[in-house]
């Protein structure tokens, strides 16, 4: 009789047995081998993927791991599961800067357990990691709100709403994590980042300094505290911790940026050139290090230099929200605004650019205004800007709101101080209402402008420092325009009026403007000195027969045409000398490269007397004409010339950064000084200085003449001013109504 073989039966509790054995004997894989055998037999065990998960986990085969997790975890029934060993191979991927491997396993996880506040904190910080900052702060406040006493996850939001640049509530957060962890360094350090940004750089360094005394051997630290010292105005303090930060980490590279703008703030402009040229091959790849080496080109007056650097810089990042962006955009701007070679055309160009760039995507925000379309209300004015402080803009903002009309206007001040001083509080005097701005995002100061309902807004600030022109780009309010700081237009279509004179334009430069050219009745501005220093003096020639001509214009507008120029004048007046002053010359290397430009020409160095010292009124005492710069004409310092009775030359050129000489000129009545070339600019200074006795006279009488003027007649340049806002805004109402 024949038998019958039996199938042999796999028995999968003895065989995971065996794996086991083999894992603890260190053999893994025999181990794996097994495992291998089981799932081929029982491919939906939980135990035996649990075991491929940890054996591959220990081969360091992370990704591999974290599959068998993920089958472990569906598998298992009542989900009884091990979420540390998820948490295990998250760490490890992090550790590893795998972030997007981070991302999918625990956006897999929040999947899975939507309620597991850890996994939506290695979700949020996979996307930090990653630059996905909107993406990171979803996460993390999902992960917040299961965790609300967790001091990472309090610390990981935090830095997701600094990298939104909602600074204010991040420091909400990082304050609360640094309660519950005294002891935790990234919570002190990123507490030390908010409040840097949010205009408290001694609070900063009080909160890295923490950081630091916890564990002095982080590299970063002392980078982020030379930040805070920085903005505390202490670059050199800041320089020496940049020195500690590479002493520690030499290969942390995002330190040379700072270290580039520190030695730049400090008037060492050529040791920032050198330093970039050093760094170049290790930095290349950062945008923040082309950022900085343009702003130290440009201060070294290497335009075209300057310009490659911050075009290399935007090369990096697309998206129209990069404030990094807009800042090194600006920057390119300021560039071309001083290049001597560029037509008008090609600057505009680049400002049209800004406005497709970053202006036109911010339209979709617009909404209706509920305004009360009434022409002859009380209207409600916002002056926006970082210049209500102790700033040049002092001698002309506050004159104008020392005399509106109150039964005309109601005023708000959008102040985005850096730092409240006594003219701060002189300013919160003058307006209705004073609203810091310092802490809201550009979304938040629209809603607020907008909910204010503001009748006409007015930009302060241009293309300069801390300027909030996204705000205006969001149109919160019917009527907007710019005035004050700057000199140009704002390249922003979303503006509707600049807010100028007829000498600063010409009929025939409105494709110039992206907004519509306003004039006024009289002057662009009125001007109110600071007399506590304005003491008058003798005529420097009167005394020792030697005419001093003199500029103290930044580096920037003294341009190969500049120097040309004024060589030819020093060269018709053998008897006479050149005084550059202005914090561009703090550096002797800077002083000595600016020299050699004119010794080009056969001037003598003994005849050029270049450097920084202040006061500028004792620096005018010392000149006895002034020369203007062009194609970008000098500032404040043209109306401190003349008020120490002292005459200048100008040159007429671009609209309008190149007529500002003609502006204060025209506004004076001294239009006879106004040139139209380059020629009859020569002619003009070198007449001035042959009249030693009309020079004389000037300098004692020309305060009083000045004092006489439509630039100093306060009255009635606030009337001008409501007159062009009221009408600005019946215009508003009429095209509203059809």
């Amino acid at each position: 009789m024949s038998r019958v073989k039996r199938a042999s039966s796999f028995n999968v509790r003895e065989s995971l047995h065996q794996a086991n054995v083999a894992i603890k004997s260190g053999k893994l894989d025999e181990a794996k081998a097994i495992c291998r055998r089981i799932i081929q037999h029982a491919p939906e065990h939980p135990d035996c993927h649990f075991l491929l998960a940890q054996i591959s986990f220990d081969a360091k085969e992370f990704e591999e791991s974290l599959q068998h997790l993920q089958n472990n975890f569906t598998r298992s029934r009542n989900k009884a599961v091990n979420k540390q060993a998820y948490y295990n191979v998250l760490n490890q991927f992090l550790l590893s800067k795998q972030y997007s491997a981070l991302e999918n396993g625990s956006r897999w996880l929040t999947s899975f357990m939507p309620k597991d506040g850890i996994a939506w904190d290695y979700f949020g910080l996979s996307l930090i990691e990653q630059g996905k900052f909107f993406e990171a702060h979803n996460a993390l406040s999902v992960a917040v709100t299961y965790l609300p006493n967790n001091p990472h996850v309090l610390c990981n939001l935090g830095n997701a709403l600094i990298s939104l640049e909602r600074c204010a509530e991040a420091a909400q957060f990082l304050q609360k994590a640094v309660s519950l962890a005294p002891n935790m360094v990234v919570a002190h350090n990123n507490l030390g980042n908010a409040l840097r940004f949010i205009g408290d750089p001694k609070a900063a360094i009080e909160s890295i300094s923490t950081a630091i005394k916890i564990d002095p051997n982080i590299a970063y630290l002392y980078n982020n505290i030379g930040l805070a010292f920085r903005e505390n105005s202490m670059p050199a303090v800041a320089i020496e911790n940049y020195h500690k930060a590479l002493a520690l980490q030499p290969d942390l590279i995002q330190v040379y940026p700072n270290l580039i703008d520190a030695l730049r703030q400090n008037g060492q402009v050529q040791d920032a050139i050198d330093c970039s040229q050093n760094a170049m091959e290790k930095c290349d790849q950062l945008p923040e290090f082309w950022g900085g080496f343009g702003d130290a080109l440009r201060e070294g007056n290497h335009l075209d230099a300057a310009i490659e650097a911050y075009v290399r810089a935007l090369s990096f990042r697309g998206d129209s929200h990069s404030s990094f962006n807009r800042r090194i955009y600006t920057n390119l701007l300021f560039c071309l605004n001083y290049h001597p070679d560029l037509s008008a055309e090609v600057i505009y160009n680049a400002y049209h650019e800004f406005d497709v760039r970053f202006g036109q995507p911010l339209k979709s925000t617009w909404r209706p205004f509920r305004n009360a379309r009434d022409a002859s209300k009380r209207l409600k004015i916002g002056y926006v800007g970082p210049v209500f402080y102790n700033q040049v803009c002092k001698y002309f903002l506050i004159p104008l709101l020392e005399h509106h009309d109150r039964e005309q206007v109601e005023i708000f001040a959008y102040a985005g101080v850096p730092f409240e001083d006594g003219t701060t509080q002189h300013y919160k005097t003058l307006v209705d209402h004073w609203i810091p701005t310092r802490e809201l995002t550009d979304e938040q100061l629209a809603d607020r402008i907008y909910t204010d309902q503001i009748d006409v807004l007015i930009d302060l600030a241009g293309h300069t420092n801390n300027n909030r022109l996204a705000v205006f780009a969001r149109k919160p309010a019917p009527v907007s325009l710019h005035w004050l700081d700057y000199g140009y237009t704002t390249g922003l279509k979303a503006i509707d009026y600049y807010l100028t004179d007829t000498a600063t334009v010409t009929n025939n430069c409105a494709h110039l403007f992206a907004e519509k050219v306003w004039c006024l009745d009289g002057p662009a501005f009125v001007y109110r000195p600071d007399t506590r220093r304005a003491e008058l003096s003798e005529s420097p020639a009167s005394q020792t027969g030697i005419i001093t001509f003199g500029s103290l214009s930044r580096s920037t507008r003294i341009n190969h045409r500049v120097v040309k120029l004024w060589a030819a004048i020093l060269d018709a007046m053998p008897n006479s000398r050149l005084m550059i002053n202005s914090g561009d010359f703090k550096d002797v290397q800077v002083q000595e490269e600016m020299a050699s430009r004119f010794m080009r020409y056969g001037i003598d160095r003994s005849r050029l007397l270049i450097g920084f010292s202040t006061p500028s009124w004792e620096v005018l005492k010392h000149i006895d004409i002034g020369l203007d710069c062009f194609p970008h004409n000098s500032g404040t310092t043209l109306l401190e010339t003349l008020y120490m009775g002292i005459p200048f030359v100008t040159l007429t050129d671009r609209p309008s950064v190149g007529r500002i000489g003609a502006s204060v000129l025209t506004g004076m009545g001294r239009t006879e000084w106004i040139a139209n070339t380059e020629e009859e600019y020569a002619q003009k200074a070198i007449i001035l200085a042959h009249d030693i006795e009309g020079l004389v006279h000037m300098r004692k009488h020309m305060r009083q003449e000045m004092e006489s003027s439509a630039l100093m007649d306060e009255p009635a340049f606030a009337r001008s001013m409501e007159k062009a806002y009221r009408q600005m805004w019946q215009r508003y109402c009429e095209e509203s109504a059809t």
